[in-house]
Protein backbone atom coordinates (compact mmCIF):
# COMPACT_ATOMS: atom_id res chain seq x y z
CA UNK A 1 0.00 0.00 0.00
CA UNK A 2 1.52 3.27 -0.69
CA UNK A 3 2.08 5.69 1.94
CA UNK A 4 0.03 9.01 1.73
CA UNK A 5 1.84 11.81 1.17
CA UNK A 6 0.81 15.26 2.18
CA UNK A 7 -1.31 14.08 5.29
CA UNK A 8 -0.88 15.33 8.73
CA UNK A 9 0.76 12.72 11.29
CA UNK A 10 -2.06 11.68 13.46
CA UNK A 11 -4.35 11.52 10.10
CA UNK A 12 -2.13 8.80 8.75
CA UNK A 13 -1.19 6.82 12.12
CA UNK A 14 -2.99 7.76 15.08
CA UNK A 15 -6.20 6.57 13.12
CA UNK A 16 -8.43 4.18 15.27
CA UNK A 17 -10.84 0.93 14.66
CA UNK A 18 -13.16 2.64 17.60
CA UNK A 19 -14.94 5.89 16.75
CA UNK A 20 -15.04 8.27 19.93
CA UNK A 21 -18.88 9.19 21.22
CA UNK A 22 -16.76 12.86 22.54
CA UNK A 23 -13.22 14.39 21.93
CA UNK A 24 -12.86 17.62 23.33
CA UNK A 25 -10.62 18.39 20.19
CA UNK A 26 -14.02 17.84 18.30
CA UNK A 27 -15.35 20.28 20.54
CA UNK A 28 -12.94 23.21 20.49
CA UNK A 29 -13.08 22.99 16.61
CA UNK A 30 -16.73 22.94 16.13
CA UNK A 31 -16.66 25.77 18.42
CA UNK A 32 -14.25 27.63 16.16
CA UNK A 33 -16.42 26.82 13.24
CA UNK A 34 -19.51 27.83 14.68
CA UNK A 35 -17.32 31.22 15.43
CA UNK A 36 -15.86 31.41 11.87
CA UNK A 37 -19.62 31.61 11.15
CA UNK A 38 -21.34 33.71 13.19
CA UNK A 39 -18.21 36.10 12.62
CA UNK A 40 -19.78 36.39 8.79
CA UNK A 41 -22.19 38.56 10.55
CA UNK A 42 -23.15 42.17 11.13
CA UNK A 43 -22.25 43.35 14.54
CA UNK A 44 -26.00 43.72 15.67
CA UNK A 45 -26.64 40.29 14.13
CA UNK A 46 -23.89 38.44 16.09
CA UNK A 47 -25.98 39.30 19.52
CA UNK A 48 -29.19 38.38 18.01
CA UNK A 49 -27.49 35.17 16.88
CA UNK A 50 -26.47 34.25 20.33
CA UNK A 51 -29.83 35.12 21.87
CA UNK A 52 -32.04 32.85 19.01
CA UNK A 53 -29.05 30.12 20.51
CA UNK A 54 -30.21 30.67 23.99
CA UNK A 55 -33.93 30.50 22.89
CA UNK A 56 -33.64 26.72 20.65
CA UNK A 57 -31.51 25.12 22.90
CA UNK A 58 -32.07 26.63 26.25
CA UNK A 59 -28.42 27.27 27.56
CA UNK A 60 -27.60 29.81 30.00
CA UNK A 61 -24.50 31.66 28.79
CA UNK A 62 -22.42 35.19 29.31
CA UNK A 63 -24.12 37.46 26.19
CA UNK A 64 -20.36 39.10 27.38
CA UNK A 65 -18.27 36.55 26.80
CA UNK A 66 -17.46 37.90 23.28
CA UNK A 67 -20.10 34.97 22.05
CA UNK A 68 -19.85 31.93 24.56
CA UNK A 69 -20.93 29.78 21.27
CA UNK A 70 -17.26 31.07 19.98
CA UNK A 71 -15.61 29.89 23.06
CA UNK A 72 -14.11 26.89 22.77
CA UNK A 73 -13.40 26.74 26.77
CA UNK A 74 -16.99 27.62 27.44
CA UNK A 75 -17.75 24.85 25.11
CA UNK A 76 -16.37 22.24 26.54
CA UNK A 77 -18.55 22.82 29.64
CA UNK A 78 -21.64 22.57 27.75
CA UNK A 79 -23.70 18.79 26.98
CA UNK A 80 -22.62 16.91 24.42
CA UNK A 81 -26.61 17.19 23.18
CA UNK A 82 -25.75 20.81 22.83
CA UNK A 83 -22.91 20.64 21.10
CA UNK A 84 -24.69 18.50 18.69
CA UNK A 85 -27.89 20.59 18.47
CA UNK A 86 -25.83 23.70 18.01
CA UNK A 87 -24.63 22.67 14.50
CA UNK A 88 -28.24 21.95 13.19
CA UNK A 89 -29.26 24.90 14.61
CA UNK A 90 -25.95 26.98 13.85
CA UNK A 91 -27.51 25.98 10.11
CA UNK A 92 -30.95 26.54 9.72
CA UNK A 93 -30.22 29.81 11.19
CA UNK A 94 -27.20 30.88 8.57
CA UNK A 95 -29.54 29.39 6.24
CA UNK A 96 -32.69 31.15 7.12
CA UNK A 97 -33.11 34.58 8.35
CA UNK A 98 -29.76 35.42 9.59
CA UNK A 99 -28.07 34.76 6.59
CA UNK A 100 -24.30 35.04 6.36
CA UNK A 101 -21.88 32.72 5.59
CA UNK A 102 -22.86 29.98 2.84
CA UNK A 103 -24.70 27.36 5.38
CA UNK A 104 -22.82 23.99 2.97
CA UNK A 105 -19.18 25.42 3.93
CA UNK A 106 -19.95 25.24 7.56
CA UNK A 107 -21.47 21.89 6.92
CA UNK A 108 -18.43 20.89 4.78
CA UNK A 109 -16.34 21.95 7.79
CA UNK A 110 -18.34 20.10 10.26
CA UNK A 111 -17.86 17.06 8.42
CA UNK A 112 -14.05 17.05 8.16
CA UNK A 113 -14.16 17.90 11.79
CA UNK A 114 -15.88 14.76 12.18
CA UNK A 115 -13.80 12.66 10.25
CA UNK A 116 -10.57 14.39 11.67
CA UNK A 117 -11.12 13.54 15.26
CA UNK A 118 -12.30 9.87 14.15
CA UNK A 119 -15.99 10.61 16.67
CA UNK A 120 -19.30 8.30 15.68
CA UNK A 121 -20.93 11.17 13.81
CA UNK A 122 -22.22 12.52 10.42
CA UNK A 123 -24.48 15.37 9.36
CA UNK A 124 -26.89 14.95 6.81
CA UNK A 125 -27.67 17.83 4.42
CA UNK A 126 -29.90 19.75 6.32
CA UNK A 127 -27.87 19.92 9.25
CA UNK A 128 -28.92 17.02 11.18
CA UNK A 129 -26.49 14.58 12.96
CA UNK A 130 -26.65 11.13 13.25
CA UNK A 131 -25.09 8.63 14.64
CA UNK A 132 -22.63 6.48 12.52
CA UNK A 133 -20.59 3.23 13.23
CA UNK A 134 -18.64 3.51 10.07
CA UNK A 135 -19.47 2.64 6.12
CA UNK A 136 -20.16 -0.61 6.25
CA UNK A 137 -23.17 0.04 8.74
CA UNK A 138 -24.32 2.84 6.75
CA UNK A 139 -23.93 0.75 3.81
CA UNK A 140 -26.22 -2.00 5.54
CA UNK A 141 -28.74 0.50 6.63
CA UNK A 142 -29.15 1.83 3.02
CA UNK A 143 -29.51 -1.50 1.75
CA UNK A 144 -32.05 -2.83 3.79
CA UNK A 145 -33.99 0.87 3.26
CA UNK A 146 -34.22 0.17 0.00
CA UNK A 147 -35.17 -3.86 0.07
CA UNK A 148 -38.21 -2.53 1.80
CA UNK A 149 -39.27 0.67 -0.34
CA UNK A 150 -42.53 -0.87 -1.41
CA UNK A 151 -45.57 0.04 0.56
CA UNK A 152 -46.36 -3.19 1.11
CA UNK A 153 -43.28 -3.22 3.75
CA UNK A 154 -44.19 0.61 5.12
CA UNK A 155 -44.35 -0.10 8.42
CA UNK A 156 -41.53 -2.56 8.46
CA UNK A 157 -38.96 -0.18 7.35
CA UNK A 158 -40.62 2.41 9.92
CA UNK A 159 -39.58 0.04 12.62
CA UNK A 160 -36.24 -0.09 11.36
CA UNK A 161 -35.84 3.47 10.83
CA UNK A 162 -36.77 3.81 14.75
CA UNK A 163 -33.96 1.93 15.84
CA UNK A 164 -31.43 4.19 13.87
CA UNK A 165 -33.09 7.20 15.58
CA UNK A 166 -32.26 5.98 18.95
CA UNK A 167 -28.96 5.33 18.28
CA UNK A 168 -28.95 9.20 16.82
CA UNK A 169 -29.60 9.75 20.67
CA UNK A 170 -27.34 11.53 22.86
CA UNK A 171 -27.09 9.53 24.29
CA UNK A 172 -27.84 6.49 22.58
CA UNK A 173 -30.92 4.06 23.94
CA UNK A 174 -29.41 1.19 22.72
CA UNK A 175 -32.06 -0.79 24.56
CA UNK A 176 -35.08 0.59 22.53
CA UNK A 177 -32.49 0.61 19.14
CA UNK A 178 -32.99 -3.33 19.77
CA UNK A 179 -36.24 -3.27 20.10
CA UNK A 180 -37.16 -1.48 17.35
CA UNK A 181 -34.77 -3.50 15.00
CA UNK A 182 -36.70 -6.92 16.81
CA UNK A 183 -39.82 -4.83 15.94
CA UNK A 184 -39.10 -4.93 12.45
CA UNK A 185 -38.51 -8.30 11.62
CA UNK A 186 -41.21 -9.11 13.85
CA UNK A 187 -43.48 -6.99 11.52
CA UNK A 188 -42.20 -8.66 8.20
CA UNK A 189 -42.56 -12.08 9.79
CA UNK A 190 -46.17 -11.59 10.71
CA UNK A 191 -46.85 -10.08 7.18
CA UNK A 192 -45.23 -13.09 5.39
CA UNK A 193 -47.21 -15.16 7.81
CA UNK A 194 -50.54 -13.73 8.95
CA UNK A 195 -51.06 -16.73 11.22
CA UNK A 196 -48.06 -16.12 12.84
CA UNK A 197 -48.57 -14.52 16.55
CA UNK A 198 -45.24 -13.26 17.24
CA UNK A 199 -41.81 -13.89 16.04
CA UNK A 200 -39.95 -16.70 18.26
CA UNK A 201 -38.27 -20.02 17.84
CA UNK A 202 -41.82 -22.22 17.69
CA UNK A 203 -43.19 -19.67 15.08
CA UNK A 204 -39.98 -19.79 13.35
CA UNK A 205 -39.94 -23.58 12.78
CA UNK A 206 -43.76 -23.68 12.12
CA UNK A 207 -43.83 -21.26 9.64
CA UNK A 208 -40.26 -20.23 8.02
CA UNK A 209 -38.39 -23.27 7.95
CA UNK A 210 -40.97 -25.13 5.74
CA UNK A 211 -40.95 -22.15 3.21
CA UNK A 212 -37.21 -22.25 3.04
CA UNK A 213 -37.69 -26.16 2.49
CA UNK A 214 -39.95 -25.82 -0.79
CA UNK A 215 -38.46 -22.23 -2.24
CA UNK A 216 -34.40 -24.52 -1.87
CA UNK A 217 -36.67 -28.07 -2.00
CA UNK A 218 -33.98 -28.65 -5.84
CA UNK A 219 -31.21 -27.51 -4.61
CA UNK A 220 -30.05 -29.50 -1.53
CA UNK A 221 -26.69 -27.95 -0.45
CA UNK A 222 -28.44 -24.75 -1.00
CA UNK A 223 -31.03 -25.83 1.53
CA UNK A 224 -29.08 -27.04 4.11
CA UNK A 225 -27.10 -23.83 3.93
CA UNK A 226 -30.62 -21.93 4.68
CA UNK A 227 -31.39 -24.03 6.98
CA UNK A 228 -28.43 -22.95 8.97
CA UNK A 229 -29.24 -19.30 8.73
CA UNK A 230 -32.44 -20.15 9.82
CA UNK A 231 -30.87 -21.81 13.00
CA UNK A 232 -28.90 -18.54 13.18
CA UNK A 233 -32.35 -16.02 12.97
CA UNK A 234 -33.52 -18.55 16.10
CA UNK A 235 -30.58 -16.99 17.76
CA UNK A 236 -30.97 -13.65 17.17
CA UNK A 237 -34.27 -14.11 18.10
CA UNK A 238 -33.79 -15.38 21.38
CA UNK A 239 -30.63 -12.93 21.92
CA UNK A 240 -33.34 -9.77 21.66
CA UNK A 241 -35.67 -11.47 24.26
CA UNK A 242 -33.21 -10.32 27.14
CA UNK A 243 -33.81 -7.01 26.10
CA UNK A 244 -37.21 -7.38 25.32
CA UNK A 245 -38.86 -8.77 28.69
CA UNK A 246 -38.22 -6.29 31.62
CA UNK A 247 -36.50 -7.72 34.91
CA UNK A 248 -38.41 -5.62 36.94
CA UNK A 249 -35.77 -3.04 37.39
CA UNK A 250 -36.58 0.44 38.02
CA UNK A 251 -34.14 1.61 35.50
CA UNK A 252 -34.24 -0.21 31.96
CA UNK A 253 -30.82 -2.15 31.44
CA UNK A 254 -29.30 -0.77 28.54
CA UNK A 255 -27.47 -3.10 26.40
CA UNK A 256 -23.69 -2.74 25.67
CA UNK A 257 -23.60 0.01 23.10
CA UNK A 258 -20.99 -2.93 20.34
CA UNK A 259 -23.67 -5.36 21.21
CA UNK A 260 -26.77 -3.22 20.00
CA UNK A 261 -24.71 -2.28 17.13
CA UNK A 262 -23.98 -5.78 15.96
CA UNK A 263 -27.39 -6.70 16.73
CA UNK A 264 -29.03 -4.18 14.85
CA UNK A 265 -26.28 -5.12 11.46
CA UNK A 266 -27.37 -8.78 11.88
CA UNK A 267 -30.98 -7.15 11.84
CA UNK A 268 -30.36 -5.93 8.53
CA UNK A 269 -29.36 -8.63 7.23
CA UNK A 270 -32.11 -10.99 8.42
CA UNK A 271 -34.95 -8.17 7.29
CA UNK A 272 -33.25 -8.01 3.98
CA UNK A 273 -33.41 -12.05 3.42
CA UNK A 274 -36.99 -12.38 4.92
CA UNK A 275 -38.03 -9.39 2.17
CA UNK A 276 -36.21 -11.69 -0.82
CA UNK A 277 -38.10 -14.70 0.82
CA UNK A 278 -41.37 -13.02 0.42
CA UNK A 279 -41.03 -12.08 -2.81
CA UNK A 280 -39.70 -15.38 -4.07
CA UNK A 281 -43.16 -16.79 -2.04
CA UNK A 282 -45.34 -14.80 -3.82
CA UNK A 283 -43.57 -14.71 -7.82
Amino acid sequence: MAIPTGERFSHVYLKDSELLSDSPRMRRRIASAIRSTIDHLTYNAKYDFSSYLQAELGIRYDPLNKMVWGNADAFLNIELRDVLDAITVVFRGIRGRFGGRNPDLFLKEVRRIFAEEQVRYTVDEEGGVHFSVDTEFERMRAATVAVLGSTRFENVRASFDRAFAYLDQTPPDAKSAVRSAFAAAEGLFRLMFQDAHQLSQGEVNKHLKPLVDQLYNSQKPANHFAQKQVASFIDWIDAAHFYRHEPGTEEPAQPPLELAINFLSSAGGYVRWLAQLDKMAQS
